[in-house]
């Protein structure tokens, strides 16, 4: 078993080497081989390595980071590659572009990928990137143009050596709600977002067989009317071609297929992430008494009495990992 997957098989906690440093919103991805994770400081990105001390991958005039807001992560065939949303230096919340690093030597160091977005339109920094475990990648995120929030896609076809034109997914989208992102082995790329729509802050998920042209579905039978963004954008899990949708809805969290079946209700809660393995549905989410997590089989439990942003590994060992009083924090998820 490689190194970098047994150590974080373990239960891990990364800690800052000085008082003032807070990490935030961890990312955690995996090939099936090796897994790693991204997150941030103020304005410095880390990618932690196999010993957990983190590498710094750039320094950002001004980083996006915060609920939900942050560097995303991928492992494609001969690179690793990670994408954030950064402003303009002293504005955090300032017109962003969506930038891109890459690593050719599993982590060890990284140089600056192309720009993703064109300048001023990655919006607020709520992003998400995948990879097909070869070449392709694919990018989404949200951002303005003509002063109202659009759902904005790019792709890469090298690994993030260089990047398409940006493309407007859909002229709606919830516009501090982050979108999530699956490549799948047969190269449909499906896309999850909270729709702005007629009032109401519904889920939606966009499909494309060829990578390409997009059908876009509601998910589930109820709907929100909310005039506020929750800023909770749910999660989007992928198995050999199978989907699942965890989101929120006012105060209790959904299961939801892409089948047009009805959402089916896990629990009260927030922030959730899931990931699909053979064996079943993985999830993670927020409550008053801390982050709980759902395993194939077993009831709900705490994973942790403290923490919030929890995340899920993709593919492989089920891993979250989550931000903890300016620690990150991960642990492996027994079925």
């Amino acid at each position: 078993m490689p190194l970098l997957l047994l150590y974080f098989l373990l239960a891990v906690e990364i800690v800052p080497t000085h008082a003032d440093v807070v990490y935030q919103q961890p990312q955690i991805a995996s090939d099936g081989q090796n897994v790693g994770i991204v997150f941030g400081a103020k304005n410095t990105i880390y990618y932690a390595h196999n010993d957990a001390s983190p590498i710094v991958v750039a320094e950002a005039p001004a980083l996006s980071l915060g609920n939900h807001r942050g560097p995303r992560l991928a492992f494609a065939a001969n690179a690793i590659v990670i994408t954030a949303g950064v402003g303009p230096a002293d504005q955090q919340y300032g017109p962003n572009t969506l930038r891109s690093w890459r690593s050719m030597d599993h982590g060890k160091t990284w140089v600056p990928g192309p720009n993703i977005s064109t300048p001023g339109t990655g919006g607020m920094g709520f992003q998400a990137l995948a990879s097909d475990g070869k070449q392709r990648l694919f990018a989404v995120w949200i951002g303005p143009q003509n002063g109202a929030p659009r759902l904005f896609v790019a792709h890469s076809d090298d690994a993030g050596a260089t990047w398409s034109k940006q493309n407007i997914l859909s002229q709606t989208v919830c516009e501090c709600c982050h979108p999530s992102v699956t490549i799948s082995a047969d190269g449909t790329v499906r896309i999850l977002f909270r729709n702005s729509l007629e009032g109401n802050r519904d889920f939606y998920l966009a499909a494309a067989p060829d990578g390409e042209h997009f059908e876009i579905a509601k998910l589930g039978n109820g709907s929100w009317p909310l005039n506020a963004c929750p800023m909770d954008g749910g999660g989007l899990g992928e198995f050999q071609g199978s989907v699942i949708t965890l989101w929120r809805r006012e105060s209790d969290i959904f299961l939801a297929r892409a089948n047009g079946q009805p959402e089916e209700r896990l629990a009260a809660g927030k922030n959730p992430a899931v990931a699909l393995r053979k064996n079943g549905i993985y999830a993670v989410w927020s409550t008053a008494e801390g982050i709980m997590a759902k395993v194939p089989g077993k009831p709900a439990y705490v994973l942790s009495k403290s923490g919030s942003f929890a995340v899920l590994t993709g593919q492989g060992a089920v891993i979250a990992a989550w931000e903890d009083k300016g620690k990150i924090r991960t642990e492996r998820l027994e079925p």
